[in-house]
């Protein structure tokens, strides 16, 4: 009974154009007065983080990770964890700290479901010892930062692992930095390893590759017949069935054989040979074939060191036009996870959606607003509804930023037009939408509505109060 009344008196707070998450109850909507004072907000484009970095702690007599907390600017096309990276390359800002990443330089980052590849490029030798030390200074700053469980780190584009043996993907380390460098040692050397590898598999709207952490027991520690294990769980499928789907058709193709080979190039590719080209059945994509050679690519890449790229074979023999795949060419088809909110069908509350898009693209303000006015798609609740009239777009948009803790949505003023004489449940509805969305961007708490890069009372329905930053209203999403 109490849940039902909580919900009716949200959906009340809704219906009435109450502002219910407004400090100022003062800042209803009252447009009656003429002089509105509005509270001061500064909208200048400015990201600010304060991440903690982990360098080596001089105080101690052994090797030692602590952290350093940094303040640190962020472009706004910038991802964050690409500016705490180069920080940590950079070196610490104190005496009393040691670096831990020196002779590396920044190369790339892509970010995907509870996983971060780091990219880095060195031109000197590296010893097992530095490249350990760098590797958990790095994932101990990110995972602290992005909440995210696994980190993978290639150096001059592929894995190092330890001594050139495998050691799986990385988290955060539990012990102190002696003992995690021991159990990396341990653990490439053992006869049966054990270790977690990132499998890649289709998103379940077939467009995105998208990582599977699995955790393998090997029966040796052979690289070929490790590769050849990895591949054939590949093939098994996908553990998580909601979230992934296959990316190669077991019934079609069938792995005969593994090999490593080192080009007249000098790279090493892995050679799979199966008795008919491993391929992905979908409704999206024409080139099944090459959609799970990019995936092979990708996942045996992401663990195995040394190796460049990989080669198909059919029946010992290459394929009519050789392709050596490599882990770059799958970078337009890697996915992540966007949250958006929007109305119910008798909109009334919000309800959440996972969105998968290109992860070059994934958490930046203006894509998460355009995916939102896309509306819902096909794999969504169907009790999910559009939260804007039709008519509206990104056309009538002139910019979406962040601006410290607000999140700045500049509209174009001919919106208004678009509004006049909308009712006060859809105004309400597509506001929130934009805010309860927004807000899920990180260290973001408002937004602010802007008509022509000015402050107005109102984007033209004359309903909801735009004037100040609004906050997320968390009591008119539905719980799931």
């Amino acid at each position: 009974m109490k849940r039902l009344l909580a919900i009716l008196l949200a959906g009340a707070l809704l219906l009435s154009g109450c502002s219910v998450v407004r400090e100022d109850t003062n800042q209803q909507n009252n447009y009656a007065e003429a002089d509105m004072v509005m509270q001061e907000v500064n909208l200048d484009p400015s990201i600010i983080i304060n991440p903690a970095l982990y360098f080596l702690d001089k105080s101690k007599s052994e090797l030692t990770l602590a952290a350093e907390t940094r303040k640190l600017t962020v472009g706004q096309n910038e991802r964050a964890e690409k500016r705490i990276i180069e920080a940590i390359l950079e070196g610490p800002s104190t005496e009393n700290y040691g670096p831990v990443a020196n002779g590396f330089s920044y190369e790339g980052i892509e970010i995907l479901p509870n996983l971060i590849n780091v990219f880095l490029n060195t031109d000197s030798e590296k010893t097992d010892e530095e490249i350990t030390i760098m590797e958990l200074a790095v994932v101990s700053t990110l995972v602290d930062f992005s909440g995210v469980s696994y980190i993978n780190i290639f150096v001059n584009g592929v894995q190092s692992g330890y001594e050139s043996r495998p050691i799986g993907v990385l988290q955060k380390p539990k012990g102190t930095l002696q003992e995690e460098q021991t159990k990396i040692e341990q653990r490439a050397r053992m006869e049966k390893p054990s270790m977690d590898i990132m499998l890649y598999f289709l998103d379940r709207t077939e467009q995105f590759l998208v990582p599977e952490a699995r955790s393998f027991q090997f029966e040796t520690n052979d690289p070929e017949e490790m590769v050849s294990a990895v591949v054939q769980a590949m093939m098994r499928g996908p553990e998580n069935t909601y979230q992934h789907m296959p990316v190669i058709d077991k019934t079609i193709a069938e792995l005969l054989g593994t090999e490593i080979v080192t080009l007249e190039d000098g790279q090493a590719v892995v050679r799979l040979n199966f008795n008919k080209a491993p391929v992905a059945i979908t409704q999206q994509f024409n080139d099944g074939e090459k959609i799970a050679a990019l995936a092979l690519a990708k996942t045996i890449i992401g663990f195995m060191p040394d190796i460049n790229g990989i080669e198909i074979y059919v029946n010992g023999s290459p394929q009519a036009e050789p392709v050596v795949y490599t882990q770059s060419m799958s970078d337009e088809l890697l996915g992540n996870n966007i949250l958006l909110y929007f109305p119910n069908s008798t909109y009334t509350l919000f309800m959440s959606v996972e969105r998968m898009v290109a992860q070059e693209t994934a958490g930046y303000p203006e894509e998460i607003l355009a995916e939102l006015m896309r509306g819902p798609a096909g794999l969504d609740d169907k009790d999910v509804s559009p939260a804007f009239l039709s008519g509206i777009s990104m056309d009538d948009v002139n910019d979406v930023y962040l601006a410290e803790d607000t999140a700045v949505v500049d509209f174009k003023a001919s919106i208004s037009d678009k509004l006049k004489g909308i009712s006060r449940k859809d105004e309400s509805m597509m506001i929130y939408s934009i805010v309860n969305t927004l807000t899920n961007i990180e260290n973001i708490k408002r937004v602010q509505f802007l008509l022509d890069g000015e402050r107005v009372e109102s984007l033209g329905g004359g309903i909801i109060n735009v004037a100040d930053p609004l906050l997320k209203n968390p009591g008119i999403i539905k719980d799931e």
